[in-house]
C-alpha cells in the first residue's frame, strides 16, 4: 500500500513538473516571439529614422544653395569668398585684440607698423604708443601698471565693393579690456568695445592665398 501511494505521488509530481515545464516554455515562446516583434518594430523605426535624416539634410544643402544663389544675385559675390576673407581678416587683426602684458603689445604693435608702415590709422587709433611711467626702478609700462590684457570675443565683415578678385570690407570687431582671465567667466560684467576697420582681402582665394591690405581704421565705441 504504501510503495502504491509513493508511486502515485511521484507520478503526480512529474505530471505536475511536465505541466509547469509546458507553461514555462509556453512563457518562454511568447517572450521570444514578443522580442523578436520588438526588434523588427525598432528596425521600421531607425529605418525611418534614417530616412527623415536624410531628407532633412538633402533639403538644408538645397537651402544653402538657394541662400548662397541669392546672396550672388544680390550682392555678385560668392558667400564662400566671404567666408574665407572673414578667416583672413580674423587671423590678420586678432593679435591687434588679443594682448596680455605691456611687452605683448608692443610686439604686436610693431608688426601692424611693419605691415602698415608708420603713421597708418590702424596703430594710431587701436595701439597708440604705451604710457610709460617714472618709477623709482626706472620706465613701467601703464598697461603693466594696470594689469591691462584684451581678449578679442568676435569678428564680422561686411562687404561694401568689389572689383575682380579685390573685395573692400568693413569689420566690426568686439574686444573686451579686463585685467586677468577670470574677469572671462562673466563678460557681462565686463565693458565690451568694438572696433570698426576697413580693409581690401585680396590675392588667390582656390589656393587659400588670401590676405589683408589697404588697411583704414575708425573709431570705435564701448558698450555702456
Amino acid at each position: 500500500m504504501n510503495n502504491l501511494k509513493h508511486n502515485r505521488m511521484l507520478f503526480l509530481s512529474v505530471i505536475g513538473g511536465m505541466v509547469v515545464l509546458i507553461f514555462v516554455g509556453i512563457s518562454l515562446l511568447n517572450q521570444s516571439a514578443d522580442r523578436i516583434e520588438l526588434e523588427e518594430t525598432r528596425s521600421i523605426l531607425n529605418s525611418k529614422l534614417n530616412a527623415v535624416e536624410n531628407d532633412i539634410a538633402k533639403r538644408q544643402v538645397e537651402l544653402d544653395v538657394q541662400k548662397s544663389d541669392s546672396v550672388k544675385e544680390a550682392t555678385g559675390l560668392d558667400p564662400e569668398a566671404i567666408k574665407s576673407d572673414t578667416e583672413a581678416a580674423k587671423r590678420y587683426f586678432e593679435p591687434a585684440f588679443n594682448w596680455k602684458s605691456g611687452e605683448d603689445y608692443e610686439k604686436v604693435r610693431d608688426q601692424y607698423i611693419d605691415s602698415l608702415g608708420e603713421d597708418n590709422s590702424f596703430t594710431t587709433t587701436y595701439l597708440p604708443p604705451d604710457t610709460k611711467i617714472d618709477t623709482d626702478d626706472g620706465l613701467l609700462s601703464y598697461i603693466d601698471f594696470k594689469s591691462m590684457k584684451t581678449t578679442m570675443e568676435d569678428m564680422y565683415i561686411v562687404p561694401i565693393a568689389a572689383e575682380g578678385d579685390r573685395i573692400r570690407y568693413v569689420a566690426f570687431v568686439q574686444y573686451f579690456v579686463h585685467k586677468n582671465n577670470e574677469d572671462l567667466a562673466n563678460t557681462e560684467a565686463l565693458e565690451k568695445s568694438e572696433a570698426i576697420i576697413e580693409f581690401t582681402a585680396a590675392g588667390d582665394r582656390e589656393n587659400g592665398e588670401r590676405y589683408v591690405t589697404e588697411v583704414n581704421a575708425h573709431a570705435g565705441f564701448r558698450s555702456s
